[in-house]
C-alpha cells in the first residue's frame, strides 16, 4: 500500500498530466495508478470514514497546488493573480501617470455588493470573501467505481477555477458603467458586427500590445467566422472567409482568434435545474488589454478549506471553500461589446 506521501505526490502528477521518472513504460497511467491508491484508502465505509482525513488532506494540498497556475494559464494574460496566506492582504501596485485620473477601481465587498472609487494611492488592496460548493459521495457508487474520491477532486479544482471566472466577470459587469468610462470603449448592437468589434479593440491596442477578448461561449458562437471579403451589394456572392476560421467551427464549434486578437472562453453554467438561466451573461463580451498593466486583479487567500456531513441514506456531503477576490482597474484601456440579439436568460445569483 502507497504511503500517503506516495499519493499526495500521485495526485500532482495525475492533476499535471505528467508522468514521474520513476514509472516503467508499463507505467505509464498516473491518473488510474492515483485513482487505484485512493481506492486503496476507501475500499469500504469503515476503511473511507478511518482514513477520510488524509483523503481531504490529499485533496486540499492538490487543489491549492494546482488551482493558482490553472488561473494564471487561463488568465495571466491580462490579470495580475496574487496568493496570499490566511489573514494576509493582498496588495496590487498601480501605475501612476497622465491618466492616473481616469482611473477606477471596481471590487467585491464582502457583502457581495461592488463599489465605484477613484485610486488616489499608488497600491490598493483586493480583499477575499468565501465561495465554496458541496459534493455528495454515494458510498455504494463509489464501492462499485462508478464514483472515485478522484473525481471529487477534479470537480473540485475545477469549481474553484470557475468561480475566478465569475468574479471577475462580476467585476466586469459592474465596471461597465462606472463613471469617467468613454463611450468610444462600449458597443451595444441586436446582432455582431464585424466593424464595431475591430473598432473598440483598435481602442484597446492603442493602450498595449495588444487585446484579448474574453467572453462566454453564447457571445463567440454568435460570432462565427469572419468576412474577409464581405458580401458585395448586388449579393452575387456570400462573401469569403478565412479557412482557419472554417475548421475552428468545424473542429470546436467557435473561432479561437478574430484578426488577430485570441479568445478565451468563459466556462458557461446554469443556475436552474432547467438549464434555462445562466450564470454569465451570455450577451456580454469583454476587450481587455494584454501587456503593460493588467486591468484585472484577482486575489486567493489562504488554504482551501474541506468539511463533511453524513446524510441519512448514509452518502457523504464534502463541502468546500476558498477565499477569492477580483477587482477590475475601470478606465479608458478596456471596452465592452454587449449583442442584445443573443436570447438566452441570464439571472445573476449576486443581483448585479
Amino acid at each position: 500500500m502507497a504511503t500517503l506521501a506516495e499519493i499526495k505526490e500521485l495526485a500532482l502528477y495525475a492533476a499535471k498530466g505528467t508522468v514521474p521518472s520513476t514509472f516503467s513504460a508499463e507505467e505509464v497511467d498516473v491518473n488510474q495508478a492515483f485513482v487505484d491508491s485512493l481506492r486503496e484508502l476507501a475500499s469500504s465505509i469503515n476503511q473511507f470514514r478511518k482514513n477520510r482525513y488524509d483523503i481531504y488532506e490529499i485533496i486540499v494540498e492538490t487543489a491549492d497546488e494546482i488551482t493558482p497556475n490553472k488561473i494564471i494559464d487561463s488568465l495571466g494574460i491580462f490579470a495580475e493573480v496574487k496568493v496570499v496566506g490566511q489573514g494576509q492582504k493582498a496588495i496590487f501596485k498601480k501605475k501612476l501617470g497622465k491618466n492616473r485620473a481616469k482611473k477606477f477601481l471596481t471590487q467585491v465587498g464582502l457583502s457581495g455588493v461592488y463599489e465605484t472609487f477613484r485610486l488616489d494611492s499608488g497600491t490598493f488592496e483586493v480583499p477575499a470573501h468565501a465561495v465554496g460548493g458541496a459534493v455528495t459521495i454515494d458510498y455504494e457508487r463509489m464501492l462499485d467505481g462508478a464514483e472515485s474520491i478522484a473525481e471529487v477532486m477534479e470537480v473540485i479544482t475545477e469549481g474553484m477555477v470557475d468561480s475566478v471566472y465569475l468574479e471577475v466577470q462580476k467585476a466586469l459587469r459592474a465596471a461597465l458603467n462606472a463613471k469617467g468610462r468613454p463611450t468610444a470603449n462600449k458597443y451595444i448592437g441586436s446582432s455582431f458586427d464585424s466593424d464595431e468589434m475591430a473598432k473598440l479593440i483598435s481602442v484597446v491596442r492603442a493602450y498595449g500590445p495588444g487585446a484579448v477578448i474574453f467572453a462566454p461561449p453564447e457571445f463567440v458562437a454568435a460570432m462565427g467566422a469572419d468576412a474577409i471579403v464581405p458580401v458585395p451589394a448586388n449579393g452575387n456572392y456570400g462573401g469569403v472567409y478565412h479557412p482557419q476560421d472554417i475548421d475552428a467551427i468545424h473542429n470546436q464549434g467557435y473561432i479561437n482568434i478574430f484578426r488577430g486578437t485570441p479568445i478565451v472562453q468563459i466556462p458557461q453554467s446554469f443556475i436552474d435545474d432547467n438549464n434555462e438561466k445562466t450564470w454569465i451573461d451570455p450577451q456580454l463580451a469583454y476587450i481587455l488589454p494584454t501587456g503593460g498593466e493588467r486591468v484585472v486583479k484577482v486575489t486567493l487567500e489562504g488554504d482551501t478549506q474541506i468539511h463533511d456531513f453524513e446524510n441519512r441514506d448514509n452518502s457523504m456531503e464534502i463541502h468546500v471553500y476558498k477565499k477569492i477576490g477580483a477587482a477590475i482597474l475601470a478606465n479608458h484601456n478596456w471596452a465592452i461589446y454587449q449583442n442584445t440579439g443573443i436570447t438566452q436568460t441570464y439571472e445573476s445569483p449576486y443581483g448585479i
